[in-house]
């Protein structure tokens, strides 16, 4: 049946007479959309001359009745090419970025607009609407199917209410059953074939997608509902009750988020792909100088445990000056303050231990910045007081957590503290969140999401694999920063030994995987979750995470492979940084030194010691002195392991 239903749907596709047909090509030509007008809009997609994909009829029902995408008529065609440099504010991947995409626009009678963009690695459309008035947008029609039965990353989610952190199980479209759901980005991948991610961006005003299955290997998008009440259980909860029967509503004159397919041979080529940023809306900001990504001790993960000092360590003035005093002494840029320092539920009550502005001038004198961690429901409740009291106390930024909602008032107010935040010259990281969908290049000061299963995980469950680590580049890093928050210096290499100890937490996989992290994760403001006097202990640890930035100017793929292992350099400045992470297989692999150009270089190196499968902290630091652009480096990696380098021009 359904082959059967495919071949109907190719067969109305090439016989209907009366339809509107237009075709897109990438600019390589490689990358073929084929868009018809007729009953429905609906379009296919070829790669290198194959049928990849099936687009399910695309529109919008407006009002009760008025069905955007139907029956559409008088289309105004419009084609442009575009091919330029851009640089983003902040380089997280690269300095600059490629854009190079043929476009088709498409303006109808009824009030709709189409827009198609097609690249040499995917493709990206988006409706627009004309009216000049408020809309109600009862439903968006959105959906795909894929040619095959190709394997799928999908994490499923159980509720709206979600922090985003599911794990990426993996199976094939087939064997989803019909009705499970997820957040995107969604990773494909067909046998002897190429990799389809799926993601959303330019996200403004609008509820987030997510896609549900039909049990058949077909995919659409489907909305959270626009909130009618919501429970207001404690200072971080407030999950959506009863809603109304629409998803939003908006200015009937707007553009609608950019439905985007990163389409790659390989690995390789999929991990070099910028569209979900290149498709997001421009920076909005005229100053960005301040803006300044950056690391930070963090207080949370290792619960403020400080060893061996003169004073009780915990929710005080002293022990945030320890802080401040460990940052300043290895170039990290900022402190966290989080949850502990105010009174819950009331963001102007600083706990009586914390003299807030004696932290903050210390802080300063030390060139340290001070980020706030705050509930996002109090921040919406104290909006003005709040950030008035922030930016009286100097405060570099903000930590905002717990928002587990994508409904549209909820991604309305992501904009309103990005947009205040920028007014008050301070930076954002948005915990408890969505995955990015393009607000970082429009709020450069929006340096990081959470929306990831990351290290904190460890404090409470043994789900957090290195598995699951050799998946996240491919999957939840493709749609921008993540806020994983590496940096244990408790390593359990046998994953099956780990324990939950929320106090005192362990990773899993050995001390390299957790250092090669800060070069294979990406995040312009990046945590070191662990303790200072923990790395204080481990100085040729500290030789490297002192030296690691949080942006580079330029990435090179030297291997990888989807939930099994990757293998990255990257250059800041003149410097190179090389981090590799395996899952639970070990790994040797034969890289080639060519992106390193002309001259000699000597690399320093932390490699998986030798008992490894005893000892996840076992390590091995050593320099070699010579190495040039014309060899090739053996690289070896434990199970769960990791390697990391940087390499300096002699």
């Amino acid at each position: 049946m359904k082959f059967l239903a495919v071949s109907l749907l190719i067969i109305l596709f090439a016989s209907n007479l009366s339809a509107q047909e237009y075709l897109l090509k990438s600019p390589d030509g490689q990358l073929k959309v084929e868009i018809m007008v007729s009953a429905n809009t609906i379009y296919r997609v070829y790669h290198h001359g194959k049928l990849l994909m099936h687009g399910k009829p695309i529109g919008m029902t407006v009002g009760k009745k008025n069905q955007l995408g139907k029956k559409e008529f008088g289309a105004k065609e419009t084609t442009s090419s575009v091919n330029r440099t851009v640089k983003p504010v902040v380089p997280y991947r690269s300095a600059e970025i490629k854009e190079h995409y043929n476009q088709l626009s498409l303006e109808f009678e009824s009030g709709l607009g189409l827009e198609f963009r097609c690249f040499d690695d995917g493709f990206g459309y988006r409706l627009k609407t004309t009216f000049d008035r408020e809309v109600t947008i009862k439903e968006e029609s959105m959906g795909f199917e894929l040619t095959g039965n190709p394997n799928v990353w999908f994490p499923k989610e159980t509720s709206f209410n979600s922090h985003n952190e599911r794990k990426y199980i993996s199976t094939t479209s087939m064997e989803l059953k019909k009705g499970s759901k997820a957040n995107v980005p969604i990773l494909w991948q067909r046998e002897n074939g190429p990799l389809i991610l799926f993601t959303e961006t330019d996200l403004h005003d609008y509820p987030a997608m997510y896609l549900q299955t039909d049990g058949t290997g077909g995919y659409s998008g489907i909305h959270p509902k626009y909130p009618a009440t919501t429970a207001k259980l404690f200072d971080r909860y407030e999950p959506v009750g009863f809603t109304k029967p629409y998803i939003a509503k908006t200015d009937g004159n707007r553009s609608y988020p950019w439905r985007v397919f990163c389409i790659a041979d390989d690995e390789q080529e999929l991990i070099g792909s910028h569209l979900p940023w290149l498709l997001a809306k421009e920076n909005s900001l005229e100053l960005t100088d301040w803006i300044i990504p950056g690391k930070v001790a963090w207080d949370w993960w290792n619960a403020l445990q400080l060893e061996g000092v003169d004073f009780t360590p915990g929710l005080n003035t002293q022990t945030y000056k320890y802080y401040i005093d460990f940052a300043a002494a290895n170039g990290l840029e900022y402190i966290i303050m989080d949850e502990g320092w105010y009174k819950l539920g009331n963001l102007t009550k600083v706990k009586p231990d914390i003299d807030m502005q004696e932290i903050i001038a210390y802080a300063s004198s030390k060139n340290v910045g001070v980020i706030l961690w705050v509930v996002w429901r109090t921040l919406e409740k104290q909006f003005n007081v709040a950030f008035q009291q922030f930016s009286d106390w100097g405060v570099a930024g903000i930590k905002m957590d717990f928002m587990m909602r994508n409904d549209q008032p909820m991604i309305a107010f992501y904009e309103r503290v990005a947009q205040e935040a920028a007014n008050r010259l301070m930076l954002v990281d948005f915990h408890g969140s969505h995955p990015p969908k393009g607000l970082q290049r429009t709020y450069p000061n929006v340096l990081t999401f959470e929306g990831v299963r990351g290290l904190e995980w460890n404090k409470w469950s043994s789900a957090l694999t290195v598995d699951h680590d050799v998946i996240l580049p491919y999957t939840r890093m493709m749609a921008g920063p993540m806020d994983y928050t590496p940096g244990a210096m408790e390593n359990i290499s046998n994953t099956k030994k780990h324990k939950m100890n929320f106090k005192h937490p362990k990773s899993q996989g050995t001390r390299c995987h957790e250092l090669a992290k800060y070069v294979v994760f990406e995040s312009p403001l990046q945590m070191l979750a662990d303790e200072p006097t923990a790395y204080e202990k481990e100085t040729e640890c500290m030789k490297f995470l002192s030296a690691v930035p949080t942006t580079w100017d330029q990435t090179v793929v030297l291997d990888a492979k989807v939930a099994e292992h990757i293998l990255l350099a990257r250059r800041n400045d003149d410097t190179w940084f090389i981090g590799g992470l395996t899952g639970s297989a070990a790994q040797t692999i034969s890289i080639d030194l060519s992106f390193l150009g002309e001259g000699q270089f000597e690399m320093e190196i932390w490699r998986d010691g030798e008992n490894t499968r005893t000892d996840g902290t076992n390590y091995e630091y050593f320099k070699e002195g010579s190495i040039n652009s014309e060899m090739k480096y053996i690289i070896s990696m434990a199970e769960g392991g990791g390697w990391a380098a940087i390499v300096r021009k002699k």
